[in-house]
């Protein structure tokens, strides 16, 4: 049970890293006009509170169960 909760606090992690990938390249290639409008940065901060509390949820999986 310990080795699966590893391999899936490892799986968490490597999506919360896709998804700061894919954040990145999102708005590294849009223009800047398109920033100007609140649904980009609305978007950039879900994604950012989803990516925090990914990181979370993977340090849990990793603490010793008691």
């Amino acid at each position: 049970m310990r080795i699966l909760n590893i391999i899936c606090g490892l799986a968490i992690i490597v999506a919360a890293l896709h998804l700061v990938h894919g954040i990145h390249h999102f708005y590294g290639h849009m223009d800047r006009q398109s920033m100007h409008g609140i649904g980009p940065w609305t978007a950039m901060a879900g994604a950012g509170l989803m990516i925090v509390l990914c990181l979370i949820g993977a340090v849990q999986l990793f603490r010793r169960p008691n």
